[in-house]
């Protein structure tokens, strides 16, 4: 599978934060077929956002990076209670000054509460994790090893009953869901989704493993250009696919 190619990975992943990043992502489209698809892959999510958020929904942002989509939450649902969640204290800390009105946690989130080690990507925050990606050279990314705070999706959703949580977290996807279990079966959140096989498998998980607990909970997987739904069967043909949707069924 093309997932499981390091260099592949790395390159449509790369162009995917890119992507996200710029004021005008579809001037680099016309160069790369990744590029392209990751733009694709980013008008679905704007307008999954737009179809599910109102003014005053709560959208929750999981591994919040730059607020890249936060951003455009924000703008959907200007009179909501947003949370972002980022580990790294010097890109929660710009999220606070960046976005005054939502409330910006310095934690990261897991299947239980505790503390671990986290490792920051000076050069590349958008790879860094609780377990180190190992596509990434020190000379590329400049890894430092911080100490950082784990909650879990359920304590911190205690009041709130977010309509969109996002889930970005370079591989640990399955332990955040699974530490939200409460709130995906009560409150009934859709779910935008990053996820690459290789990198779930740095915390001995995989897609079939993650597929099967959304199926429990009864959330139908879509990709998010709104291909689908997808099975697990099915994933092997879905394989340049990195952001998905995940929506109740009932």
């Amino acid at each position: 599978m093309a997932d499981r190619m390091p260099g592949r990975t790395l390159l449509r992943r790369a162009v995917g934060h890119l992507s996200r990043r710029l004021e005008r992502p579809e001037l680099l489209a016309a160069f790369s077929r990744q590029v392209l698809q990751a733009e694709h892959e980013a008008v679905g999510i704007a307008a999954a956002l737009a179809g599910v958020l109102r003014a005053s929904s709560t959208y929750v942002d999981v591994g919040a990076n730059r607020g890249q989509v936060l951003r455009e939450a924000v703008r959907i649902a200007p009179g909501g209670r947003h949370v972002a969640f980022e580990p790294i204290p010097e890109l929660a800390r710009e999220l606070g000054e960046r976005f005054p009105d939502v409330q910006c946690r310095t934690k990261a989130l897991g299947a239980q509460p505790g503390r671990a080690e986290f490792c920051h990507f000076r050069e590349l925050d958008g790879w860094s994790g609780l377990r180190r990606n190992p596509e990434i050279t020190d000379e590329r990314g400049r890894p430092e090893f911080i100490e950082v705070e784990i909650s879990t999706l359920d304590m911190e959703m205690e009041g709130l009953s977010p309509a969109v949580v996002k889930v970005d977290v370079e591989g640990a996807e399955l332990a955040v869901l699974e530490g939200g279990r409460r709130v995906l079966s009560e409150v009934r959140p859709m779910l935008l989704l990053e996820h690459v096989p290789s990198t779930a498998e740095l915390y001995g998980t995989s897609s079939s493993q993650l597929w099967a607990l959304l199926d429990e909970l009864d959330y139908a997987i879509f990709t998010a250009t709104g291909a689908g739904p997808v099975s697990s069967a099915e994933l092997p043909a879905f394989a340049h696919v990195v952001n998905w949707l995940a929506r109740p069924q009932s």
